[in-house]
């Protein structure tokens, strides 16, 4: 496998290509976002590690040019304790990055052989997605319209989930609700240990809704989406409240399959399930269970995501009622609470 490492730092250029190279990778290395580029034009890799802090461009700006003209995946290696760093990150990420991770801090380090074992897997398996180019200029011509709601939709919370390539959707989907939600929102996104305080805070940065880490037991509010914290699975009790369980194996946590079966469970026909963009069927199973309890099931359209397993295999189960692009979704979610806006409007009789 070929890795083109893209960092200013030599030492961490040096640990890296030690480490790679002795799990049998081949590696190419850049000191800046202008050098990766020219690297590019003549060695084609398998996978970019890319850092975001660096002189001239960043890793942002860095990955956003890449995409633009390679369908490569893109993993982002940075230090989660500096804050300019991790929300550097965030918008790779929003930029078609596929995951980010901590930099091993050398052998000496206590957590060294863990964060290898994590590198390494994680480029093993990111380098077999199919990625697409993302050209920035891009516009889609025709406008969004929105699917008819269903007659009975009423939803008392909508639950979402999203793996790599996530970012890149919510970003789309949470910036078109126009209409302030009059459910809870509660979100599963697969994301490296650490991070999920800078990615609350560039949801925040990209929608209207408040956006918060969840506490067990808290109430759920209208308009406010919520994020599982680390190490901990998101569901929802009886009476709409948050409920958190600590990790117990299970092979994602967050667990999107985890988030939509405890929302079948609890509300039923009463949801709304929407999967997005990622890698695996993490989340088939609680939609599946969503679906057959009469909740509005919904997948990102396939050919919208920058990786189309996740909403696939939904597809391919056939437990979707619609397939949406994520703009299609934020309209379809607007005609929804428009319409519960209303009904609550004429029952008050005013």
């Amino acid at each position: 496998m070929r890795v083109l490492i893209v960092d200013d730092s030599p030492v961490l250029r040096i640990l890296l290509r030690s480490i790679l190279e002795a799990a049998g990778f081949e590696v190419r290395e850049a000191d800046c976002g202008e050098r990766a580029l020219r690297v590019l034009v003549d060695y084609l890799p398998d996978i970019v590690t890319m850092d975001v802090h660096m002189p001239g461009m960043d890793g942002y700006e860095t990955t956003a040019r890449i995409l633009e003209k390679y369908a490569l995946p893109v993993v982002v290696l940075t230090a989660s304790a500096n804050a300019y760093a991790a929300a550097t990150a965030m918008h790779a990420l929003e930029a078609g990055a596929l995951t980010v991770l901590e930099k091993p801090q050398g052998p000496g380090a206590a957590n060294f052989e863990e964060r290898v074992e994590a590198l390494l897997n994680t480029l093993r398996r990111m380098a077999q997605v199919k990625m697409v180019r993302r050209p920035r200029l891009l516009k889609r011509a025709a406008a969004v319209s929105a699917a008819s709601p269903p007659h009975s939709a009423q939803p008392k919370l909508v639950a979402i989930a999203a793996s790599a390539g996530g970012p890149v959707a919510l970003k789309e989907l949470l910036s078109g609700l126009t209409i302030a939600p009059p459910w809870p929102l509660l979100l599963a996104q697969h994301i490296a240990t650490g991070f999920v305080g800078s990615f609350r805070d560039w949801l925040a940065s990209v929608c209207a809704l408040s956006v918060t880490i969840a506490e067990d037991g808290q109430r759920l509010q209208p308009g406010v989406l919520y994020l599982a914290p680390d190490h901990k699975q998101l569901g929802v009790s009886d009476d709409l409240r948050a409920q958190l369980q600590g990790w117990k194996g299970e092979p994602y946590c967050p667990s999107a399959n985890h988030l939509f079966a405890s929302v079948a469970r609890r509300l039923g026909s009463q949801s709304i399930g929407i999967q997005l963009s990622g890698m695996g069927r993490d989340g088939v199973e609680g939609l599946a269970e969503l679906h057959r309890r009469g909740a509005l099931t919904i997948a990102q359209e396939p050919a919208s995501a920058v990786i189309d397993a996740m909403p696939l295999a939904a597809i391919d189960l056939r437990v979707v009622r619609q397939v949406l692009t994520p703009e299609a979704i934020a309209a379809l979610l607007n005609s929804i609470a428009q319409r519960a806006v209303t009904r609550s409007t004429v029952l008050k009789g005013e």
